[in-house]
């Protein structure tokens, strides 16, 4: 329960700086202390409790990528490429569409099932590590492992890799992440169509003497 706690805080924190991004460093900075030590605080007085209540546990994996955010916006360092990071949006989203319908009984096939200790999806996560590896998606691949590990040693109160893996609350921002990305990449185009012929029109014509 106490992971959970942990996780629940990071993301609390995450967005706090999400919403604080236009605030100087140091100012963003004691908005994530202030946040951090409220969330950890014990029930009933601390924030993340009561979030775990509603809403129930994260997946380890929206614990890191929590984390990632969090040094990346007090840091500057950017620990996930866009192409990366549009990448893993795009298997979390189809992971999804392919998950939760079979694991609510659309096929005879339960994948959900897959996750008390099954060693053929074992293997396969252990290879999507070693491509991420080889990838140079160093991150991608840590929190594979991290995963898998807290899976090992029960950190969360589920007894399923699955639910260390994922979570809805994380397919719900990997697809607003897609679409905020779609209309970013739209917007920038867009602008690239109304500067060219202005440029155009501005070039000096050249005659030949």
């Amino acid at each position: 329960m106490l992971v959970s706690v942990v996780v629940c805080a990071f993301i609390l924190v995450a967005v706090s700086l999400r919403l604080s991004s236009h605030w100087p460093v140091r100012r963003r900075a004691l908005v994530a202390m202030t946040v951090l030590v409220l969330a950890l605080l014990p029930f009933p007085y601390g924030l993340a409790p009561w979030v775990l209540s509603y809403l129930g546990d994260f997946s380890l994996t929206s614990g890191m990528l929590a984390l990632l955010a969090i040094l990346h916006r007090l840091r500057g360092h950017q620990f996930l490429s866009m192409g990366q990071t549009r990448m893993a949006c795009l298997l979390l989203v189809f992971l999804a569409l392919w998950f939760y319908p079979m694991s609510l009984g659309s096929s005879y096939e339960d994948p959900y099932a897959w996750g008390f200790g099954d060693l053929i999806f074992s293997c396969m996560l252990l290879l999507l590590g070693v491509v991420a590896w080889l990838s140079r998606a160093y991150a991608s691949c840590i929190i594979l492992v991290v995963a898998q590990l807290s899976y090992a040693w029960r950190l969360l109160p589920s007894d399923n890799l699955w639910d260390y893996l994922i979570d809805p609350w994380l397919v719900f921002w990997a697809s607003g992440w897609l679409i905020r990305d779609r209309l970013l990449a739209r917007r920038a185009r867009q602008r690239l169509a109304v500067s060219q012929p202005e440029a155009a029109s501005a070039a000096p014509v050249r005659t030949e003497s």
